[in-house]
């Protein structure tokens, strides 16, 4: 009886096949995903990143309230506009000003008035003179110049107030942003860590498969290939990460930020509430507009006369001598300039000039503002559709992925076509990570454009008590 013998040696490489790949597919689902990377410096970023404590934004948006250089001086520019105001308005309450003089002459002279009757004491003429008194100078505000520029001066702290509270929101708004990135990032990086362990699976099948003829060489060395670019871009994700995270600390003003930022679960619910609130933008060009009007009625009285009461006490006496004489003066004047040169003309038309720069800056800052919230709600609506597309796709991804995978195993695919579909199903993970993001951005921009912090500090942050002067 005649027997076809060369089949049993083929039922045996496929079964030796099966045996193999199943080892291998058990062996590698013993290890933990750190030990399954093919580069140790990525799996020990891994590890750190893992093991990092997280940090809400929250947190981050209160320590860069407290702490950003930026918001720190723009409070210090208020503190300097508010003294500016007292300033002004010392100028209503004159001055005093205490003198002595010591006097050397090349010959003697009179020491002291002489008076009717004359009275003229002993040694009432002398080289070395000394003496002291008081000067007062009280303006007579008439004019209301002094007060034109006490109201240009609130007008000038209002709007340091507001420009205080606008470099606070964004501010927020850029440690929002930056910690979204980094988010995004971190996604991205889940996503390559997850295509990565894949890939290092599909690596070990291969090696399993070339060993009993199942899977050509060349098919093995292409996911090595895929390995090795995905464990670049991981790097470029580390590296992408860093320079996140020292901005993020720069801004927050700390050394550095290594906390973990965990990534949403869901994107944002409404818009924001106040929708008839001016922010503290326009605000602060509406306090600048008046400002420099005030500045206008303050040079034009500038031209009026000017009244003030002056007055002044003298002790004066001869060198070593216990005899002195005090004197006392009060004066009730009023100057009016009669040529300056064209100056007080040429200070009216500068401050008329800034005045109409602030009331153009204040029509460009209102249509900017509009134009802003129509395009934050439009980015908010289309961050919205890109999320639910982006959560779709990887649905799609995930299950072709899947198929390819089990193809692969069994030697019915080709490593090209699952290296295409490991990439995809990274890509779609990515993408989901960055979309969700995304829409939080465009949440926090929406907001800041309405005036109000990111949603992440409207449980310990007021609309009203974070803008309002």
């Amino acid at each position: 009886m005649k027997r076809n013998f060369p089949h049993q040696p083929t039922r045996l490489r496929a079964l030796a096949a099966l045996v193999f790949l199943s080892a291998a597919q058990a062996s590698l689902a013993q290890q933990p995903p750190a030990t399954q990377a093919s580069s140790p410096a990525v799996a020990r970023t891994g590890a750190a990143a893992a093991s990092a404590p997280a940090a809400d934004l929250a947190a981050v948006l209160q320590t860069i309230a407290a702490r950003s250089p930026d918001v720190l001086a723009a409070q210090s520019a208020k503190a300097q506009a508010d003294a500016q105001v007292r300033q002004a308005r010392a100028a209503w309450f004159g001055k005093v000003d205490a003198y002595a003089t010591s006097q050397h002459y090349n010959d003697p002279r009179l020491t002291r008035a002489i008076t009717l009757p004359p009275n003229v004491a002993a040694y009432p003429f002398s080289a070395d003179q000394f003496g002291y008194g008081l000067n007062a100078q009280l303006p007579i505000d008439l004019s209301g110049q002094i007060a034109a520029e006490v109201d240009a001066a609130r007008a000038r702290a209002a709007g340091a107030q507001w420009s205080a509270a606008d470099m606070r929101l964004r501010a927020l708004l850029q440690g929002a942003t930056l910690y979204r990135n980094l988010q995004a990032l971190a996604g991205q990086r889940q996503a390559l860590d997850r295509q990565l362990q894949s890939l290092n699976t599909s690596e070990r099948v291969a090696e399993a498969g070339l060993k009993v003829g199942n899977i050509a060489r060349v098919d093995l060395l292409r996911v090595q290939a895929a390995v090795a670019a995905v464990q670049a871009q991981i790097a470029g994700a580390d590296g992408q990460e860093r320079k996140v995270r020292a901005q993020l600390a720069a801004l927050m003003g700390v050394p550095s930020f290594d906390a973990a930022a965990p990534a949403p679960d869901s994107g944002p619910t409404h818009f924001p509430a106040n929708g008839n609130v001016l922010p503290p933008s326009i605000q602060t060009a509406q306090s600048a507009l008046q400002a420099s009007q005030d500045k206008v009625r303050a040079a034009q009285r500038a031209m009026l006369p000017q009244f003030a009461a002056t007055g002044g006490w003298n002790r004066n006496a001869v060198h070593w001598d216990n005899r002195p004489v005090d004197t006392w003066q009060f004066n009730l004047g009023v100057t009016f300039n009669l040529w300056s040169g064209g100056a007080q003309t040429a200070a009216v038309d500068a401050a008329q000039a800034a005045a109409n720069q602030a009331q153009q800056q204040l029509q460009a800052a209102q249509d900017n503002l509009r134009a802003a919230r129509g395009g934050a709600v439009a980015l908010w609506n289309s961050q919205d559709q890109s999320w639910r597309a982006a959560e779709s796709g990887l649905r799609a991804a995930a299950e072709s992925a899947r198929i390819e995978q089990d193809r692969f195993k069994h030697g019915l695919g080709s490593a090209t076509d699952l290296i295409a579909a490991e990439a995809a199903l990274a890509s779609a993970r990515a993408s989901v990570a960055s979309a969700l993001a995304g829409w939080w951005q465009a949440d926090d921009a929406l907001r800041y454009a309405y005036g109000e912090p990111p949603a992440a500090l409207q449980a310990v942050d007021s609309t009203s008590s974070s803008t309002q002067p």
